[in-house]
């Protein structure tokens, strides 16, 4: 593969504007700088957009069916032509017995997937026990979400036994409520989360994860996907975003960046175009999984 330039980049990351242009080298970033100014090779200068990278999203119940047109038109509409290039999904059990027959399943379940994906387990307040952690540590499981809807059986929950085993794998936990709870007792069982997580000591993000939309740094660091995801990496591979700039922007911080209001021109992932002159590519099988070998370790 060629090597070039990608000069005078305006890198959205987060809230903030880094002017810069990075050095490309087979498709992974050899190097990142403010400029390549006596570097021979070929330029492509995308000065006039904002750049991101590939964007992280979460899905939990991505489809698992057999009809290829439905799964490739939901990947299309709901990941690719939003500039997703990973996606968070996740397994469920209602048994112990269950986990590794679910895990297996849904990986199997994401073989044709065009993205990459780490895979979290949902499940009931009731089956956080030790055996489940240890199942989840040693299949490099990091994310488990908890339904809350009651919150008595979240209470029961031997946390100080799930924290001595957390030590060498901190799996980072999320609530999770179904959508017959009403706002009000949601409010009131996150904010008995929130207390008990911070009391305990326990690695969790305090509020439900986003679905469908990017993930932004701080959810990404707690799972352990950033920087692995959702950043340029010296030595990774090239994947970004490029995003037409309105015309009128100011190119200073700070930056009210705001993906639904931006045009989606380009994804370049792992070499390949995969969305670009406002159509999406489907490449089935090209995802691979992301494991995640320490969750928050860039907390």
């Amino acid at each position: 593969m060629s090597t070039y330039i990608i000069e005078n980049a305006h890198w959205v990351k987060d809230t903030k504007l880094t002017h810069t242009s990075l050095l490309v080298k087979d498709g992974r970033i050899s190097a990142i700088r403010n400029s390549f100014q006596y570097y021979k090779y070929m330029k492509m200068d995308v000065s006039h957009f904002l750049m991101t990278p590939g964007h992280v999203m979460c899905d939990i119940m991505v489809p698992q069916g057999n009809d290829f047109i439905s799964v490739k038109n939901y990947y299309l509409d709901e990941f690719i032509k939003r500039g997703c290039t990973t996606i968070l999904t996740a397994f469920s059990i209602q048994y112990e017995y269950e986990f590794l027959t679910q895990l297996n399943e849904r990986k199997t379940s994401l073989l044709n997937s065009p993205l990459d994906y780490t895979i979290g387990l949902k499940t009931s307040a009731n089956l956080i026990t030790p055996n489940i952690i240890r199942a989840c540590k040693r299949h490099k499981v990091p994310l488990i979400w908890i339904e809350l809807d009651e919150a008595s059986g979240f209470r029961d929950i031997p946390w100080g036994w799930i924290k001595g085993l957390l030590y060498d794998y901190p799996i980072t936990f999320v609530p999770f409520f179904t959508t017959n709870i009403d706002n009000k007792t949601k409010m009131k069982h996150l904010k008995i989360w929130q207390n008990s997580m911070k009391n305990e000591g326990i690695p969790h993000i305090p509020v439900e994860i986003p679905e469908k939309e990017p993930l932004n740094v701080s959810i990404l660091k707690k799972i352990g996907i950033y920087p692995l995801r959702g950043n340029f990496l010296v030595g990774g591979e090239i994947c970004y975003n490029l995003y037409m700039k309105p015309e009128g922007e100011s190119s200073t911080e700070p930056l009210s960046f705001q993906y639904d209001h931006h045009v989606l021109k380009c994804t370049m992932n792992k070499g390949k175009y995969h969305y670009v002159n406002n159509r999406g590519h489907f490449y089935p099988g090209a995802g691979e999984e992301l494991i995640i070998q320490t969750p928050g370790y860039f907390t």
